[in-house]
């Protein structure tokens, strides 16, 4: 067995596909520092946060750090004194190790003047690395042995201030750049919202490249054009256009759920999609069709074909997700919300005579209500009956129509009065609401199953997107 030693060290600097403040924002809050001290370590960078400990250690040492975005690496330890100031992080390596770095320098405190952290400051940060790697695997040994499934709540980082200042750059540089700049918004407000999210202690990760995103954009804004131009010039030639894009948009769904997918990660590991283009075909054409021609009838079933093929699709690493059937559950959500409007229209048919006035208020009561019946059951249907690898690892979901609709309206009300500009505080608070009601319940080694599926993935190969791949969204 190797007998050579380490240190772990931070360069202070961000990885990828993380922004600096959020960073530096995460560090602050895990260890419980003041902004300043923040400043200091990230300006000092190269500092040892860990000295004279093996490989092994060093590595977990640097897993840890890697979850909440700063750069460090493992670097051979020199028990001289002159040795002590440390060659900045370079290599391969310091990609996986920055989200790591931030979580071990805020912990150990300030660099002396050597450039290392104190020794009891070195200390202190591993006894965090090592609560944050342990916690969710101790917790989850604990419920096993009393037979319940571990449970791992998700939760969110992110605030509104944090976010309004990547909102704001974004919509400037779009307006400025035409609407190009409009992928790489995308990007960076995927990056926040997925590295701000954690379970089991460990953030999401997006991975996407803003040309390729662009490049679906282009594609989705020429067949727009076309068909308006040709609408207006030629309606049967119109027509026959929006049936050829008809034809092909089970394509396009495909291509770009593979695409959302692969550039989503969790603990390194990527998501992945593998849906067919006539299973597609039949979920989002031939069954709201059906809808359209059942006069409604139809259409919540189609609405949960979609959702089926959408799940069950899905993957995580090798692992297939799976959606336990629920489709007349699914239905009857429709049915109550269609009952809830007939309730409402009787109810407006009665002011109408004695309150008049009232009557709008009425019906607009009713729509607000229903769409966050809607929202909340189908929620929480669709992730209380989602499961991973043959139902080890579920989901449990508890939105509820109260706390719903008050986050709606407070959100809407305070958009509303500040002309736009309290959308990023709405957007954070849905994704915090989002976080705060949903969790994963582990009932087998949620460890292992990580490793095995890493083992999985490196022996098939990576999936390599092709030319065709692409995100439509506008």
């Amino acid at each position: 067995m190797s007998t050579e030693r380490f240190n772990v060290v931070v360069s202070g600097s961000v990885l990828e596909g993380f922004e600096p403040d959020a960073v530096k924002d995460a560090f602050t809050r895990l260890f419980k520092l003041d902004a300043a001290k923040t400043e200091q370590i990230f300006r000092r960078g190269n500092v040892a946060i860990k000295r004279d400990i093996d490989a092994d250690k060093g590595q977990r040492f640097i897993d840890a750090l890697q979850r909440i975005g700063v750069a460090a690496q493992l670097q051979p330890f020199n028990p001289a004194p002159e040795a002590a100031a440390v060659a900045p992080a370079r290599g391969t390596i310091s990609g996986a190790v920055s989200k790591a770095a931030a979580a071990a320098r805020a912990e150990a405190g300030e660099p002396d003047s050597s450039g290392e952290v104190s020794q009891r400051g070195g200390e202190m940060a591993a006894m965090q690395e090592s609560d944050a790697e342990g916690t969710a695997t101790s917790a989850e040994n604990a419920s096993r042995e009393a037979g319940e499934p571990a449970a791992h709540p998700f939760r969110f980082y992110g605030n509104g201030t944090e976010y309004f200042r990547i909102w704001i750059v974004n919509i400037l540089l779009t307006i400025v750049t035409l609407g190009i700049y409009s992928a790489w918004a995308k990007v960076r407000n995927a990056q926040y919202f997925y590295g701000n999210t954690e379970v089991a202690g460990s953030r999401f990760a997006y991975h996407a490249k803003p040309l390729t995103i662009l490049k679906g954009r282009i594609i989705a804004v020429v067949l727009f054009v076309a068909y308006s131009l040709i609408s207006q010039l030629n309606p049967i030639a119109g027509l026959a256009l929006a049936l050829a894009i008809l034809a092909v948009l089970p394509w396009i769904i495909v291509r770009s759920l593979k695409f959302n997918r692969r550039v989503t990660a969790w603990r390194n590991l990527r998501f992945g999609f593998d849906g067919e283009i006539w299973p597609a075909f039949k979920a989002f054409v031939f069954w709201p069709l059906a809808g359209v021609f059942s006069l409604g009838l139809l259409m919540p079933l189609a609405l949960y074909k979609q959702q089926q093929f959408i799940v069950d699709n899905s993957r995580y690493g090798t692992e297939p997700f799976q959606l336990t059937p629920c489709g007349k559950a699914f239905y009857m959500i429709f049915v109550g919300a269609f009952g809830i409007f007939m309730v409402a229209f009787a109810l407006m048919f009665g002011l109408n005579f004695l309150l008049p006035p009232l009557a709008p208020l009425v019906m607009l009561v009713a729509y607000l209500y229903v769409f966050a019946f809607i929202s909340v059951r189908k929620t929480n249907l669709i992730f209380n009956n989602s499961a991973l690898r043959g139902g080890d690892f579920d989901f449990s979901c508890d939105w509820s129509d109260g706390s719903y609709i008050k986050l709606m309206l407070v959100n809407t009300l305070l958009t509303l009065l500040t002309l736009g500009f309290y959308y990023p505080w709405a957007k954070v608070r849905v994704a915090q609401y989002k976080a705060d009601h949903l969790q994963l319940n582990a009932h087998a080694d949620l460890e292992g199953f990580i490793a095995g599926e890493t083992e999985n993935v490196s022996a098939l190969g990576e999936e390599m997107g092709d030319v065709f791949d692409m995100e439509v969204g506008i």
